[in-house]
C-alpha cells in the first residue's frame, strides 16, 4: 500500500514516515520543508516539497487507493499559540490547510484517511477530569488552535469517505523541535536539564504545578498504525497518555537523568497553558485493549540519551 504523511517533515511525520518504511510501504513523505536534522528519519521515503494552503498542491499529493495520514500544521508549543502574532496566522493556515485536504481527499478516491486532531479541541472547562472523546463537542476549546482541530475532528468524522480522528495529546521524544518558539515543554525541559550541566540550574515557566501527561512518540506512532489499519472506524479517539505528572517531577526527572539531581529548579514567568491535562483512554481499551505506554523514566532517558 502506498502511505502518504502530509507534515511528513514534522515530529510526528517524520516517525511515522520512519515506521512505514521500516515495514516495507512505500512511502511519500509531504511537506513545506525537510529539516535536516529529520532527513535520516525520511530515508526510503519519496519527498514531496508542497504547501498545502494551495488547493492545486493538495490535490497534487491525493494518490488513488492510498492511506493518507493528515498531519500538517502550522505548529508550536504554548508560548506559540499564547499571542495573536503567532496564534492568528497558525489557525488561518491549518483551517486552509484541513480544508484543502478535506476536499482534494472526497475528490481522489484514497482508501482512508487519519486525521491529527488536538487534546486543545476539548473543553477548557473540564479541569480536573481525564480529558474523553465527548469534551470535543462542549466547551471552550483551548486557543484559535485548538478550536480548529475541533472543527477538523467534526469535518472528518462526519466526511462522506472512510477517515479516522486521532485526538492527539502531548507526544515527545527523538526528532522534536528542541529550539526555538515551537519547542514544547518536553523538549525544553529535556534541553534545560543538559544545559543545567553547565548552569546548575533550570527554569520552569509558572510554579510548576501544572499536570500534563506525555506520550512517547513510538507509542503514538504504534497507536496511530493501529486506528489507520482497524477494519471498522471507531470514531474520534484520544491518543495520549494516561497519568498526568507536574511540569515540576517531569524537571526534577529530567535532571535526574542528566546527572545533575541537586540542580536547581527555578519558576519564572510565562505561558502556562491550562493547568490540567490528562487522557481517559477507556474507549481506546473498548477497541484496542490495552495500550503500550513506556514510563516517563525509560522515555525520557532515551530522549535525553
Amino acid at each position: 500500500m502506498k502511505v502518504v504523511v502530509a507534515g511528513g517533515g514534522g515530529f510526528i511525520g517524520s516517525n511515522l514516515v520512519r515506521h512505514y518504511v521500516a515495514a516495507g510501504h512505500d512511502v511519500v513523505a509531504v511537506d513545506v520543508d525537510f529539516p535536516e536534522f529529520r532527513l535520516p528519519a525520511l530515508e526510503g521515503a519519496q519527498l514531496l516539497t508542497r504547501d498545502l494552503r494551495d488547493p492545486a498542491q493538495a490535490a497534487s499529493v491525493m494518490f488513488p487507493g492510498c492511506l493518507f495520514f493528515h498531519f500538517a500544521a502550522d505548529m508550536g508549543g504554548v508560548q506559540y499559540f499564547s499571542n495573536d502574532a503567532t496564534d492568528w496566522p497558525a489557525s488561518l493556515n491549518n483551517a486552509r490547510i484541513t480544508l484543502n485536504v478535506a476536499q482534494a481527499a472526497g475528490q481522489s478516491g484514497i482508501d482512508r484517511l487519519v486525521y491529527a486532531s488536538s487534546a486543545c479541541a476539548c473543553a477548557t472547562e473540564a479541569q480536573g477530569a481525564p480529558l474523553d472523546e465527548a469534551m470535543i463537542h462542549w466547551g471552550t476549546p483551548d486557543a484559535r488552535y485548538g478550536q480548529e482541530k475541533r472543527h477538523g475532528a467534526h469535518l472528518f468524522a462526519s466526511a462522506p469517505f472512510d477517515a479516522r480522528v486521532a485526538i492527539l495529546h502531548t507526544v515527545y521524544g527523538p526528532l522534536q523541535e528542541h529550539e526555538g518558539v515551537r519547542m514544547k515543554f518536553p523538549a525544553a525541559v529535556a534541553t534545560k536539564a543538559l544545559a543545567a550541566r553547565e548552569t546548575g540550574r533550570l527554569e520552569v515557566w509558572g510554579d510548576g504545578t501544572q499536570l500534563r501527561s506525555y506520550l512517547y512518540v513510538d507509542d503514538a506512532v504504534h497507536r496511530l498504525m493501529l486506528l489507520a489499519d482497524e477494519e471498522v472506524d471507531p470514531g474520534p479517539i484520544m491518543v495520549g497518555a494516561e497519568g498526568s505528572v507536574s511540569c515540576d517531577e517531569i524537571a526534577r526527572l529530567c535532571l535526574e537523568l542528566a546527572g545533575v539531581p541537586d540542580a536547581e529548579v527555578v519558576h519564572v514567568d510565562g505561558p502556562v497553558g491550562v493547568q490540567t491535562r490528562d487522557c481517559d483512554l477507556s474507549r481506546w481499551r473498548a477497541v484496542f485493549g490495552e495500550p503500550a505506554q513506556r514510563s516517563y523514566r525509560d522515555g525520557f532517558g532515551a530522549f535525553l540519551d
